[in-house]
């Protein structure tokens, strides 16, 4: 069989001086400061460096073929337990 796999990834960003009252507050400026799509697409000009942080949070298991995805598959962490059936995955389109 042949599967497209979704890795969900964590990485860490890491955003510099950012100036605020409290922590909360600066990791939220942090956010609101960072375009993650930016950063993602290769486009980034931020100055902000990024690393795997050597962690899946989940995955997603496509059966290819299967264009309706009542065989797909959202895969633990450690890429092993299946978390649930995928019977609500949105279409695109």
């Amino acid at each position: 069989m042949k599967y497209d796999v979704h890795l969900f990834t964590v990485v860490r960003v890491k955003v510099c001086g950012v100036e605020a009252d409290s922590h909360s507050e600066a990791a939220k400026k942090a956010d609101e400061q960072t375009n993650m799509d930016a950063l993602f697409n290769g486009t980034n000009t931020q100055g902000i460096t990024t690393e795997w942080a050597d962690e899946h949070s989940h995955a997603l298991v496509d059966v290819v073929g299967d264009t309706t995805y009542e065989k797909s598959r959202w895969l633990s962490k450690d890429l092993s337990r299946t978390l649930r059936y995928n019977r609500s995955r949105p279409t695109k389109g």
